[in-house]
């Protein structure tokens, strides 16, 4: 899921223009790596490279500690979209010889060297055979993390293979799901351009956010859809939530503590939001999708107001995580038209 060299888009505050990730490389961060907002792994910087510790979400406790050697080169099997896109962040594609599914790529760079088989195809990651794993030539796995172990894990590491669960989808502040490129940079041996591109990051975010402040009115807003027959929607501390509230929007389910997704019927959702002004996120890309899929949304008044990001799914999965400040203004310009610094969307598109 990366472009060419890449070219990253890395706008001047709400602009679109892209420059190289290499420009990111005349800046250095010293010998400690600062984690400043992923909760979910530690980096320690030791004479033979770094100390990668995989912290567990739900203990807090390290599950996993790694050994990055400088003079090991990690080629990966990646069976993680927002790990695929921030390895072409950082102009790392050839160290990706393994994905899940070319269906779910985005990188053009990506795409070519699929196409010159220099990178596999693995499916989920419930299915994988260790001779399909071993002839792909790399020797790292990363992987979501959503079960126990990778299977046939304890082979694997018999074998040499490094396993590492990425927990950026458990992180729910924006810029700690962003500050996984630290995790790449070790790994890629770039940290240098990790450290730089994520503070570009968090400067812009920052900088988003008090362009939001800086608003009168706080329009209200649900996200998510119905799914059966239950409304799955984001609780107040999660990822989505805090992207909401911080482009100044007043998220209906705002006061619901913790991270995890809510539950709602379909009733208690017309009920909640009949004056409800924006609807983000509802999965589809049509109205006509909508429609099939959940009949009841037209009772909505927000269900003329939606947005999502499904024209552009394999973007968004790939690059949203590690560019939360895009993602933000995005959101910026739906709640707030009226913001004349910003003027058009890096992944969202209004659904007709």
């Amino acid at each position: 899921m990366r472009f060419l060299l890449y070219v990253l888009p890395f706008l001047p505050l709400f602009g679109c223009n892209q420059k190289a990730s290499d420009e990111f490389s005349e800046k250095t961060s010293g010998e400690t790596v600062k984690i400043e907002y992923a909760t979910n792994f530690n980096l320690q910087k030791t004479a033979q490279g770094y100390t990668l510790e995989i912290i567990d979400p739900t203990t807090g406790k390290i599950e996993h500690s790694y050994n990055i050697n400088d003079s090991v080169q990690y080629d990966v099997i990646s069976l993680t979209a927002t790990m695929n896109g921030m390895y072409s962040i950082l102009a790392s594609h050839k160290h990706i010889k393994g994905i899940s599914s070319i269906d779910y790529i985005y990188d053009p760079i990506l795409h070519q060297r699929f196409k010159d088989k220099k990178i596999k195809s693995f499916g989920d990651e419930t299915s994988h055979s260790i001779e399909k794993i071993i002839s792909s030539n790399a020797n790292t796995i990363l992987y979501s993390g959503f079960g126990d172990e990778f299977p046939n894990q304890a082979k694997l590491e018999k074998l040499n293979f490094t396993i590492i669960p990425i927990y950026d989808w458990k992180e729910i502040h924006p810029l700690g799901k962003a500050e996984w490129i630290k995790v790449v940079g070790a790994l890629t041996g770039k940290m240098n351009e990790a450290n730089a591109f994520f503070e570009h990051v968090v400067n812009e975010y920052k900088a988003l956010q008090k362009l939001a402040k800086n608003v009168t009115h706080l329009p209200t807003s649900i996200s998510g859809n119905l799914i059966g027959d239950i409304w799955y929607t984001p609780a107040s501390e999660s990822y989505m939530a805090h992207l909401i509230k911080d482009a100044g929007s007043n998220y209906r389910y705002a006061k619901i503590k913790g991270g995890v997704t809510l539950e709602f019927s379909i009733e208690q959702i017309i009920q909640d939001n009949a004056k409800t002004e924006f609807w983000i996120n509802p999965g589809y890309d049509s109205k006509a999708k909508i429609n099939k899929a959940n009949p009841h949304a037209k009772y909505l008044n927000c269900y003329y107001n939606t947005y999502c990001y499904s024209p552009n799914m394999a973007k968004f999965w790939e690059r949203s995580a590690a560019e939360p400040h895009y993602v933000l203004s995005d959101l910026i310009h739906i709640f707030h038209p009226e913001i004349t610094e910003i003027t058009s969307f890096n992944y969202y598109e209004k659904i007709n």
